[in-house]
């Protein structure tokens, strides 16, 4: 069976709640079925961008089964279960397989601590067994040894079939495409530079300002796959115009208000995060009108 789980675009789902802290799940199934119908291959949940380090396991759960009952077979489901506890890891690992996630992925535990690349595969290891799902390790910054490297050991195991690639540097995106055959599932991380990452081997993307640009990304991805290489770059720089404005404005609180104004009432981000003032929701929603992005 073939490691190529996920091709397209997924968007790093956002958590929406309320002025409360609960989470919206009907915001979270308009989210889901706008982004559907937009060309989205499925979901991440519970990333950075989706705010999971900073949930309970109870809360994550709860964005795990609402995802996936109505998702309903319609695309991937990926849920993030890394935690700072490596034991939370694996409780919400073995969620995952319960609730019907087609796949688990995680960073690598090390949010105060500097693991070495054998604790590393130890801790994939487990969360591989607790859920009997396929795996997708995260390459980010938090992880700063050969990246190439701990790819070669970790594809070798069962149930590790991929990697998030959240780093710039894309000629080892290019050789961890390599491994295996080629038969490794690398998905781009960096909104801004999806077509870099395709360019190099990426079979996917996923990320954050696809809540709010999906079918841009979409038409990136296409256009791709197409051979229109200088299509693709425009469409590139069209995107990145709108993730420049929310990257000045912080990237989830904007999207959350962006998706507001699409009628997905999406919240403010989790405390310790500071909602938008109006000024800035108003110098926000007339930047990107000023560029073209109408709501």
């Amino acid at each position: 069976m073939s490691n190529i789980l996920l091709k397209g675009i997924a968007p790093a789902l956002i958590t929406p709640f309320d002025k409360d802290g609960n989470i919206l799940t009907d915001s979270i199934k308009k989210n889901i079925d706008m982004n559907y119908g937009q060309g989205a291959k499925g979901f991440y949940i519970c990333g950075s961008t989706g705010e999971g380090p900073v949930l309970g396991v109870e809360k994550r759960k709860q964005v795990a089964e609402a995802t996936v009952e109505h998702s309903n077979g319609r695309g991937i489901i990926i849920n993030h279960v890394g935690a700072a506890s490596p034991d939370e890891a694996v409780i919400l690992s073995r969620h995952a397989k319960e609730c019907g996630c087609d796949a688990i992925s995680s960073v690598v535990p090390n949010f105060y601590y500097k693991y070495n690349d054998n604790e590393i595969i130890e801790y994939y290891k487990r969360i591989a067994d607790a859920s009997e799902l396929p795996v997708i390790a995260y390459a980010q910054g938090l992880y700063t040894g050969d990246i190439v490297a701990l790819m070669e050991k970790l594809i070798k195991l069962d149930g590790i079939i991929g990697v998030k690639f959240t780093l710039t540097d894309f000629y080892s995106l290019h050789r961890i495409k390599e491994l295996n055959g080629g038969d490794i599932n690398v998905i781009n991380g960096p909104d801004e530079m999806l077509l870099c990452g395709l360019s190099m081997g990426a079979d996917a993307g996923i990320g954050s300002t696809y809540n709010v640009l999906c079918s841009e990304y979409c038409k990136l991805y296409d256009l791709f796959m197409k051979g229109d290489i200088r299509a693709a770059q425009e469409q590139q720089y069209k995107i990145n115009k709108v993730v420049t404005i929310i990257i000045k404005y912080g990237v989830i609180r904007s999207i959350k208000y962006i998706l507001t104004l699409l009628g997905v009432d999406s919240g403010e981000a989790v405390f310790p995060g500071t909602p938008l003032t109006e000024n800035e929701k108003a110098s926000l929603k007339q930047e990107l009108t000023d560029i073209g992005y109408f709501f």
